[in-house]
């Protein structure tokens, strides 16, 4: 009993991860709307939270109203992204 309580751990751990490597885009952001509250990455639009979403630009922290159309940007979230990093 202990072992299947231990795999169906160790499995939905890796269905997690999994799903948050599936959730990332990375690509040129094609639309920055609203201050950045919604930006456009290779097709796919994330909103971007003032707090919850942490945002680095060129390794350096930054704030979602400095990402630009043209950018290339790795994003990481469902519908909000949870980080956004761009070059």
């Amino acid at each position: 009993m202990k072992i299947s309580g231990i795999f169906m751990t160790l499995a939905f751990a890796a269905a997690m991860m999994i799903s948050t490597d599936a959730m990332a885009k990375s690509g040129k952001v094609e639309a920055v709307e609203n201050g950045g509250r919604k930006v456009t990455i290779a097709g796919k639009t994330y909103k971007i939270s003032g707090s919850r979403t942490k945002v680095t630009i060129g390794g350096k922290e930054g704030d979602r109203g400095e990402i630009k159309v043209g950018m290339t940007c790795d994003a990481k979230g469902s519908k909000e992204a949870k980080t956004v990093d761009c070059k």
